[in-house]
């Protein structure tokens, strides 16, 4: 699966969350991805990070606990344990 950052959140992207959350990424429509699947990130056409797909969910099942937004949007999960720098 391939998510381009945009400038509008870049700078969010590299904050660390909160001990034992897990984060996420909202989508309009149903991802067409499944759990296990690798992400890749990239800004400006340049991968920066990955991650390992630890959980998908539909809408309706959860919101994003520090905004409360993201309701009604399809939401990939990935641990941080998963996640890699790839900036060289």
């Amino acid at each position: 699966m391939k998510i381009n950052v945009s400038d509008a959140v870049i700078g969010h992207f590299w904050e660390e969350p909160p001990e034992d959350s897990w984060e996420f990424w909202a989508f309009l429509w149903p991802v067409k991805a499944k759990v296990g699947d690798t992400i890749f990130f990239y800004y400006n056409k340049k991968l920066i990070a990955k991650a390992v797909i630890a959980k998908i969910e539909k809408p309706g099942e959860s919101e994003c606990e520090a905004t409360g937004n993201y309701w009604n949007r399809w939401k990939v999960y990935w641990t941080q344990e998963s996640f890699i720098d790839m900036r060289n």
